[in-house]
């Protein structure tokens, strides 16, 4: 018998080889089988990093020029801001509406300040204005606050005919409008963006 298990030993190591190379063989096989799962979403996350490179080095190519237009744009928006008036005087604007009413001989004219809105690098503040007159008069009355020194916006307007009668060779009106003033915010200061668009390219 001992001389048969000697005799037939080569075999015993033999299948051992087998089976260890088999059980290597499985564990290899399902790692790539793994590998081959990922593939497409690895190809996919691949092709998203190119896409980001390409971005970037395009980004970089026109980084300069990008500056110099953005500068430039900040420099305009700053330069108009410092046309408009550091205050807005509340009297003085509600003396131009009332002046303008006067000399058109408007009838029964009212201008009231409102509220001032904070819009970033200016403030934009409110007056209600209220006359009665020609229709004519009125478009008199906007075409003299484009004329202004003041810039002044007119912010809206509402006409109604009254319902009284009035010795007139024309159809009077009611006019109400709200009229904005300007004034610039000097605690504003205007961003490029240059600095952020870097920061998401990372841009050295």
């Amino acid at each position: 018998m001992k001389d048969v298990l000697v005799k037939n030993l080569h075999w015993f190591i033999f299948a051992y080889a087998a089976q260890g190379l088999f059980l290597m063989y499985t564990e290899k096989d399902e790692q790539y089988q793994a590998l081959v799962t990922q593939t497409p979403s690895i190809k996919i996350k691949i092709q998203r990093e190119k896409r980001k490179l390409v971005q970037i080095e395009e980004f970089k190519k026109n980084l300069a020029a990008t500056k110099d237009r953005v500068k430039e744009v900040v420099k305009q928006i700053e330069k108009v801001q410092k046309q408009l008036p550091t205050d807005v005087n509340d009297a003085e604007v509600q003396e131009l509406l009332g002046n303008i009413a006067e000399k058109l001989k408007m009838k029964k004219p009212k201008q009231v300040p409102k509220k001032e809105d904070n819009l970033g690098f200016y403030f934009a503040k409110e007056y209600e204005f209220q006359g009665r007159g020609t229709f004519l008069q009125s478009l008199i009355f906007f075409e003299s606050l484009a004329k202004a020194e003041r810039i002044l916006n007119v912010k809206n307007v509402k006409i109604e005919h009254i319902s009284d009668k009035v010795r007139s060779r024309f159809q009077i009106i009611d006019m109400q409008t709200t009229v904005e003033s300007f004034r610039y915010n000097k605690n504003y200061k205007e961003k490029s963006g240059v600095e952020e668009i870097e920061q998401q390219f990372k841009v050295n």
